[in-house]
């Protein structure tokens, strides 16, 4: 049998690359910029949904105060998520598309400890007041830049009347897990989202904010206003709102009732 002519090489090669495209052409990168409550869920979840669909998901993690920064600025995006009242406000400066808007979860404001440390009672506004007093340091997200950092202190510390006295040995975290704070013994006690607060080897989650004190926060996404990928973006958001993932969310710790 003769070798194949150079023309049924190309056609071959053609067919070949007909084969793939499928695999290729339709395989969408999709930018995300989430706020890092979110960063563990979604380390689940994304390469579930890449897995399923062939696209390629990148994540930036900031605070809620840099994201909404990055988005401002211009940084590439699709997707966007933040807490409920951020998108609403990206959302009416025109920086996300209106009626994009979905609600993946919601988180509680807990408390974190060293493991092997007895908890004090926190169960009472009274109770928590004694232990954030007793307590060598406290450590919380910057409230300039963090939504459950700016809830508790502006909203909790004055509402126990033990403003001062906590932010004068406070530690702020600008970006990231308070607990870190806990973990290297420079704070005896976190306070942020249950969700950042889990994931820190060495650290317990003791409990709540007293229900008079907490700040439930629903963490949404919506399509941003550029989005390149919008249809997929689109598939990325069904994804993270399925039953399958729903349960990732609520094993995580965003397992609040809003």
């Amino acid at each position: 049998m003769s070798p194949p002519s150079r023309a049924s090489a190309h056609r071959l090669l053609a067919v070949a690359l007909l084969l793939v495209a499928p695999m290729t052409v339709f395989a969408a990168e999709i930018k995300v910029l989430a706020a890092g409550a979110l960063t563990q869920p979604l380390k689940e979840i994304v390469p579930r949904f890449e897995q399923e669909t062939g696209d390629k998901v990148t994540i930036v993690y900031g605070n809620a105060g840099s994201v909404r920064a990055m988005l401002e600025k211009g940084d590439a995006a699709d997707v966007v998520m933040l807490p409920g009242d951020a998108i609403a406000d990206v959302q009416a400066r025109g920086l996300v598309q209106a009626g994009t808007r979905v609600d993946l979860a919601a988180v509680n404001i807990g408390i974190a400890m060293k493991k092997g440390v007895a908890p004090p009672d926190i169960s009472t506004p009274d109770a928590l007041k004694r232990a954030l007093l007793a307590a060598k340091a406290v450590a919380y997200s910057d409230p300039a830049r963090a939504t459950s950092g700016k809830h508790f202190d502006t909203v909790v510390l004055p509402a126990l009347g033990i403003a001062d006295e906590v932010r004068a040995k406070a530690k702020l975290q600008t970006e990231g897990s308070a607990a870190e704070f806990v973990r290297r013994g420079e704070a005896d006690i976190a306070v942020q989202q249950v969700s950042e607060l889990l994931p820190v080897d060495g650290v317990t989650v003791i409990g709540l904010l007293p229900a008079s004190l907490q700040k439930v926060t629903v963490y949404s996404g919506a399509i941003a206003k550029q989005a390149a990928a919008k249809d997929s973006a689109q598939k990325l958001m069904a994804f993270l709102t399925s039953p399958a993932s729903k349960a990732v969310f609520k094993a995580k710790g965003m397992d609040a009732t809003p």
